[in-house]
Order: C-alpha cells, then structure tokens, then sequence
C-alpha cells in the first residue's frame, strides 16, 4: 500500500489531501521520518509529538503532524496483514483521521486536523474500529483491559452496539489471545447517572448503560461540553440547542445540575 491510496481509502477530505500528499513527498518530511516513528509506541509518542512540534515551524492547519501520523498508519498496515486482520477493519479504523478533520470543521469552521494527542493509539496498532464501536488495548496496573470508546458517528442502536461486542470479543480471541478474557471496560459521559433520569426509558443511551456495572464516578468532569455541545465555553446560556439531547441536558444544567462521568465494566 501507499500514500495515495492509504489517503483514497479513508476519503481524506481533497483539500486537505492534496496538501498531504505534497509534504509526504517533500524533502522536509524526509528529513523529519526518523522522529515521527516515535508515534508507533504508546511510551514514546508524547514525546515525538512534543519534538515535532518543535521542529514544524508553520503548521497553522497541522497538517505536517496529520502526515506523521499517516505515515505510521501506512506502515502499520503491513503488520495488520500479518495478523490476519481485514482491510475492513484497517480503514475503519484510520477514518478516524478523516472524521476528526471533519469535526474540526464542524466546530471551528476550519479544516485542520486538531487529534494528534489521540491518533498515535490507532497508528500503533492499540486501537481498533470494530463496527459502531472501537476497543483499545491497555493495561490497567498489570491487568489487561480492552478500554471501549464511542466515536462521534457511532450507531448505538441496540443490536448495533451488540453486534460490536460480538466481533470484539472474536476479533480480540483470534487476533490478541492475551486479551480473549479481558474486562471491557468504558469511562465516559454516556455513563453518567444524571442520564438515566432525563433521558426517555427506550433510549440508545440509556440502553448502551444498562450494558455496564458503572463502579465510579467523576462530578467534576465536563467532558459532556466537547461531545454534546461542541464547545469549550464554560457559558451554558451558550450551548447550542439543536438536538433533543442538547436541549435535556442544557436545561438540566441549567437548573444547576451536574453531568458527571461514569467508569463501568461491562457485564457478561
């Protein structure tokens, strides 16, 4: 596989393509290759990121880091081969590149590519989009876990959710077997306890908690501005109300309460 078509197969916005395809090929990324493969491991990528920055210069769309990025995903690919996993699998999972452009957009009016802190764990091969959901593979203390995210566009319908699990669990087993028994765990706004009570009784949230044993909580998380509201402001009068969602949960703060975060462990 190369650039062209790593970029082609998850639908890289053109734009921004173009430009990609122009650094990949520039002598300047040549010479900053060595320092991007610090991003394959989850232990150096912090500080590759860190050193990238530094020697960027102009980067004002990051478009030089989405191409590092990219160019440990396109090596990873080989490895996914190996493993016998699909390219299915593969580019659902790199069109995280491509949804993240696309909600920068959403939210700035800009396309620019504003994840690096989150993509090195799909450019190391420690996280992976499997249906409507992705599952990474972390440790937590000694103990393996397999940590479940939702992204943005996820269908959590019921047998959408199930059908991700479902997949996990053999893909996990084939693929990792030092993961086939671990605990699927998930910390997340869509766990919160307030939920349950604004939220009708049938709804996907509502059904995707009732997946997990939720044994922590955190009231002081605010995660639930960025993913609901698509803002950083700490303003509530502000938050949009566009969704049903949106319009529950701004008045239930509003009346001046909270929407914790929730950490459960799913249960079998």
């Amino acid at each position: 596989m190369d650039f062209e078509t790593l970029c082609a197969g998850i639908q890289l916005q053109e734009e921004i393509r173009v430009e990609a395809i122009r650094y990949y090929r520039s002598e300047e990324f040549q010479k900053m290759r060595p320092l991007a493969e610090g991003l394959k491991s989850m232990e150096t990528e912090a500080e590759a990121r860190k050193r990238l920055r530094q020697l960027s210069g102009t980067d004002e769309r990051h478009v030089k880091m989405l191409v590092c990025m990219l160019s440990c995903a396109l090596q990873l690919h080989e490895w996914y081969v190996r493993k016998g996993i699909s390219d299915t699998v593969y580019f659902d999972t790199m069109g995280c590149f491509t949804r993240f452009i696309r909600e920068c957009r959403q939210k700035t009016g800009v396309l620019a590519f504003d994840r690096e802190w989150w993509t090195a764990r799909q450019a190391s091969g420690n996280l992976f989009r499997l249906g409507a959901l992705e599952y990474e593979k972390k440790y937590e203390g000694t103990r393996p876990v397999i940590s479940v995210h939702i992204p943005s566009d996820a269908c959590l319908k019921q047998e959408a959710c199930e059908e991700s699990i479902q997949q996990a669990k053999g893909f996990f087993q084939s693929h990792f077997p030092e993961y086939a028994h671990a605990d699927y765990v998930c910390h997340s706004w869509l766990l919160a306890p307030e939920l349950s009570g604004l939220l009708p009784e049938k709804s996907n949230i509502r059904d995707f908690q009732e997946r997990f044993e939720i044994v922590r909580t955190d009231e002081a998380s605010t995660d639930y501005a960025e993913w609901v509201f698509q803002t950083e402001s700490s303003n509530i009068a502000d938050y949009p109300e566009r969704t049903s969602l949106q319009k529950t949960m701004k008045q239930h703060l509003l009346r001046g309460g909270k929407i914790s975060s929730g950490y459960g462990l799913l249960k079998y």
